[in-house]
């Protein structure tokens, strides 16, 4: 029995990623009744015989009596009706927290509706543990793309419109370039999409327009002739709704031979979905069969094909081309809540007649009301408890077998397929309760630690980090015991406001030391991690500083990077990512007792990305890193040599600002221990050498939606000398930014894919910043970019500097100022510091008082590091970074 219910607990409570679903509605439409009935909830009936007819429905009632459970009333349809209105006025937040609980992560096909009445995608994230990611409708790509090539003609030709209209009622020179176009701007954004971390895959609606028989490619004629009056109904102010066979056969070809060729270069492409059975009248039942699909699928056998909404009714159909083929997989969503309890009974039967459990991927195909999401899931639950249940009970299953099948429908199978790099939050024995990424209250602390200590029974120790304003990490170590107390709010931790104005070597330098008062620490217990790679029983937790009443302390790093990624999402609806290359240096001690310390390189026969015999000697560290860090849930992304001796990158994977530094502290103290182990010592120190390239900590930022990106570059760029002292906060930062040597250049610009401008823009609204290293504290570096960012995006700055595609050094004066390009970068700290002074905008976005002690900081630092000669500083260096 207990086996069983380990069973069901996992059943009830592992987490989800939905792999297809919509955007919820907004509050003020979520009850405009008449362009939204929420008796779509269970069907995809509409009109009279939605309104009329699926309210005596099975399927319509099991859900009244659940909804009745949801928000506590009668179960009545009125009554539910009058609850959901309430619920809505007082916390529409809370009822859509509510109905997403146990969601992990959402997969969102944005191209059903657009506009005010849904909320954009990333929306979405406050309700879930990752960020949501996006599923690309390919014909609603290609209806926006004839709508803007319209306009652009009328733009064009605003005089000529009637006869260009007549041009085109039959092929000609015209309607070639025309149709030209339209492919090279589809395929372009196909492309865009592949690259794009937030995209995870395609979906097709054929199904819907010309139904999936015989899906090919077409002769050039045919499917211009059915462009042509696509394109005529567009210059007339019309939708450019796609109908025609041919077109719509040419746009599911083009973009699968996008996926395959990307394939092909890369080995990496993303699935398809395509819409299959269920759906509303405006489909051809018979059309909607997805064994049509079959000669598609064996001509594009590299191609992952995902089979939506159970294909019902031709589960089973659809059961053979999973089971058959192994660019196959089945969704099976939709038909919860739609279909009654007997029919999701067969459903789930029918898809586990022949297809291997991992190949089944769940999803709620959740849109417009948030209930949908609650009721799918919920009765899906439902579904595999009983199902499952019945097959352990007849041995066709065990135990844990069932449960690997549970894990994989919900979770796993979707997070392999898409490449999402997700980790399951999973604590049998608790219920469910989603992941809060900022400070909680102490009645939320203490059960994340308790879950925490059970999966991590051999920690007796908590250190919590602060990182000061010279990216020093300053620990404070607890027993278990104490720290409980601490998080239960028993007792708080103060620390002195001197570390505002502290140096490495604990000396409190000007302006206005603060020796008298304290901050407190407020432990971020989501941060919590064992200390991976060194012979300890500790894990560490990040830390965000407050004042004694409990508000945010000035100065906070944490605090000020979550204030200005927040700023952007509130103000603007742009929600961000970021990702780090760790870029490191191993070394070896000299073994003389007598003299200087010096550091000399480990490895000698090493170039980037080569495999020589000394990288060869490295793997058994370079792999071990890798592997430790998985341990803690980093997953690097690809690791590889750099040109430096014994160099090496490692790439973590893109998160929220706050995530993603957090997750970079966490991964360099892991290489750092594991080094040490080795008796090596791993620095960030910006050049080591003279004679071979630098070490950064290039950072890459992306901007969702990607709608003003061009603001948010050109607020960069005209702030990026002052952002200088949070990136390159000391003179050996500047040693390493030399013309011609791949460290970014020295002119302020940008350059699509080009690694010698400090910014390089790598697709629409994801750019690398080139200019940090690590000798930077990364959430201030990465607070201080995004701040520039946010006061282009603030004042809707112009873009004046163009795209430049080679070594600005190359460029003369004249050349540069064609591409706008006319400020050179600081060339050491000093001049970014006054370059910061000078920039009154920046300094106040940030906060002009805990910046100012930056800037203190920053000289007395440099004061300290002026008294020692080259070879000391070097080494003091080294042995600190």
């Amino acid at each position: 029995m207990a086996d069983v219910r380990r069973l069901r607990h996992l059943i009830y409570n592992y987490p989800i990623i939905d792999n297809h679903a919509h955007n919820i509605l907004s509050q003020e439409s979520a009850t405009d009744y008449s362009r939204y009935p929420l008796e779509a909830v269970t069907s995809e009936a509409q009109g009279k015989a939605l309104i009329d007819d699926v309210t005596k429905s099975l399927s319509h009632h099991r859900a009244v009596n659940q909804l009745a459970e949801l928000y506590g009333c009668e179960p009545k349809w009125e009554a539910i009706k009058l609850a959901r209105q309430k619920a809505i006025e007082e916390d529409y937040s809370g009822l859509v927290k509510r109905c997403l609980e146990g969601t992990h992560m959402l997969l969102i096909d944005d191209g059903l509706v657009s506009g005010d009445d849904v909320k954009g995608y990333s929306w979405h994230d406050e309700y879930t543990n990752s960020t949501t990611r996006r599923v690309v409708r390919i014909e609603a790509v290609a209806k926006e793309q004839i709508e803007r090539l319209a306009e652009g003609i009328q733009a064009q030709f605003p005089k000529d419109v009637a006869r260009l209209k007549e041009s085109v009622s039959e092929s000609g020179w015209f309607i070639d370039r025309c149709f030209d176009e339209l492919e090279l701007r589809f395929m372009d954004i196909i492309h865009e999409a592949l690259d794009d971390p937030i995209v995870a895959g395609f979906k097709s609606v054929i199904c819907y327009r010309t139904g999936l028989k015989d899906i090919k490619a077409h002769s050039r004629e045919k499917i211009v002739s059915q462009f042509i009056p696509h394109l005529r109904t567009a210059l007339d102010g019309g939708g450019a709704r796609i109908q025609g066979k041919y077109l719509n056969d040419h746009i599911v070809t083009m973009t699968l031979d996008c996926i395959q060729e990307k394939l092909t270069q890369t080995g990496v492409g993303k699935p398809i979905q395509f819409h299959t059975g269920l759906g509303d009248a405006d489909i051809n039942l018979v059309l909607s069969n997805p064994a049509h699909l079959q000669s598609l699928v064996e001509s594009y056998s590299t191609v992952e094909f995902v089979l939506l909404h159970s294909s019902y009714p031709f589960t089973r159909e659809a059961g053979y081309l999973a089971s058959m083929y192994k660019n196959v997989h089945l969704d099976i969503g939709e038909v919860f809540p739609m279909v009654n309890r007997d029919g999701q009974l067969s459903i789930l039967r029918q898809s586990l007649e022949l297809v291997p459990t991992s190949k089944i991927l769940w999803s709620t195909d959740g849109h417009f009301h948030p209930e949908t999401f609650w009721l799918a899931n919920k009765q899906f639950r439902e579904i595999m408890d009983a199902v499952l249940l019945e097959y352990v009970a007849k041995k066709d299953l065990t135990i844990a077998q069932a449960m690997d099948a549970v894990k994989g429908i919900l979770f796993d199978n979707s997070n392999q397929l898409y490449s999402l790099d997700q980790t399951a939050e999973y604590h049998p024995g608790d219920s469910f309760q989603t992941t809060i990424r900022s400070p909680m209250t102490p009645s939320q602390n203490t059960p994340t630690l308790d879950r925490f200590l059970e999966i991590n029974s051999h920690v007796e120790f908590i250190w919590a980090i602060l990182l000061d304003y010279t990216a020093t990490a300053r620990v404070r170590m607890f027993p278990i015991r104490e720290f409980a107390k601490i998080v239960k709010g028993e007792r708080k931790v103060g620390i002195t406001l001197a570390i505002l104005n502290m140096i490495q070597n604990d000396t409190a330098v000007p302006p206005g030391p603060l020796i008298a008062g304290q901050l407190y620490l407020k432990f971020d217990l989501s941060t919590l991690s064992i200390n991976a790679g060194i012979a300890s029983k500790s894990a560490t937790v990040m830390t965000f500083w407050e004042t004694e009443d409990g508000k945010p302390q000035e100065g906070c790093p944490r605090t000020i990077l979550q204030t200005i990624a927040n700023k952007c999402e509130t103000e603007f609806e742009v929600k961000l990512l970021c990702g780090f290359e760790i870029e490191v240096v191993f070394m070896e001690k000299s073994n003389s007792d007598s003299g200087p310390t010096v550091y000399k390189p480990w490895l000698r026969n090493h170039f980037w990305s080569n495999m020589t015999s000394d990288t060869r000697r490295a793997l058994p560290l370079i792999e071990d890193i890798v592997s430790e860090l998985a341990k803690i849930n980093v997953f690097i992304e690809q690791f590889h040599t750099e040109s430096g001796p014994g160099q090496f990158e490692f790439i973590l994977p893109p998160a929220s600002p706050l995530e993603a530094v957090d997750t970079l502290f966490k991964a360099r103290q892991t290489i750092v221990h594991l080094a040490e182990r080795q008796g090596l010592r791993a620095t960030l120190y910006p050049r080591p050498f003279a004679f071979s390239a630098g070490t950064a900590a290039h950072v890459h930022i992306s901007i969702n939606p990607a709608a003003k990106e061009t603001s948010f570059l050109a607020g960069l760029l005209h702030h990026l000398p002052a952002i200088l002292p949070f990136t390159f906060p000391q003179d050996a930062s500047y040693e390493r930014v030399k013309e011609g040597i791949w460290a970014g250049g020295v002119w302020v610009a940008w350059g699509y894919q080009n690694r010698e401008t400090p910014v390089r823009k790598i697709c629409p609204g994801h750019w690398e910043v080139k200019s940090m290293d690590g000798l930077a504290n990364p959430y201030l570096g990465a607070a201080a970019i995004i701040a520039g960012g946010y006061l282009g995006m603030k004042s809707g700055m112009e873009l004046s500097i163009q795209d430049c595609r080679v070594d600005t050094a190359t460029l003369s004066s004249s050349q540069r100022a064609e591409l706008g390009i006319y400020t050179r970068m600081p060339e050491s700290l000093d001049q970014a510091l006054v370059a910061l002074e000078a920039d009154a905008q920046l300094r106040d976005v940030l906060g002009k008082g805990w910046v100012d002690r930056y800037i203190g900081v920053r000289r007395g630092e440099q004061a300290m590091l002026n008294k020692m000669s080259e070879e000391e500083r070097k080494t003091w260096l080294i042995e600190r970074y």
